[in-house]
């Protein structure tokens, strides 16, 4: 009985048991599990193994993230440059603007100045308008000598001869 209800139980046979130990009951040894194939280790890449993408993708991603990084940094200096010589430009016209105006304006006062100081006109303004008249006789001092006691002696002689 005591082997009845072994068999009739969930319990699972001890595959580890020896046949000597088994009762002689008529009972059938238990099954032997088949036996597997031996475990092969076969050599890999190891991390690289792991990658998804492969070494020459990244090789030519990387090589298109240069190509652009430089066509930008070639692209912004062709911008500084464009805008550093606009900003030249303008201001050459700037200054060519400035010295037009101001050769205009030397021309303006060139022209006042030869009609200003023109002796016709200064005798004109001084007659007509002031009333002057030329006086009859006139009176030359000559500094070039360097004396000034010359200078005065001559004023003197010419303010005797006056009177």
């Amino acid at each position: 009985m005591h082997t009845m209800g072994y068999r009739q139980s969930n319990a699972a046979f001890a595959y580890d048991m020896q046949p000597a130990a088994a009762p002689a009951y008529g009972y059938r040894e238990a099954p032997q599990a088949p036996e597997r194939p031996r475990l092969h280790v076969v050599t890999g890449a190891g991390r690289e193994a792991d990658q998804a993408v492969s070494p020459a993708f990244l090789g030519v991603i990387k090589a298109f993230c240069v190509l652009m990084a430089l066509f930008c940094i070639v692209g912004g200096a062709r911008v500084a440059l464009s805008t550093a010589t606009a900003s030249v430009l303008n201001a050459n016209a700037e200054l060519s603007e400035s010295l037009d105006e101001g050769r205009d304006k030397s021309r303006d006062l060139e022209v006042m100045n030869s009609v200003y100081s023109s002796t016709t006109r200064i005798r004109d303004l001084a007659s007509g308008t002031l009333g002057m008249v030329d006086p009859d006789r006139t009176v030359t001092i000559d500094l070039s000598d360097g004396t000034t006691a010359d200078a005065s002696a001559a004023s003197g002689q010419d303010a005797a001869s006056a009177e």
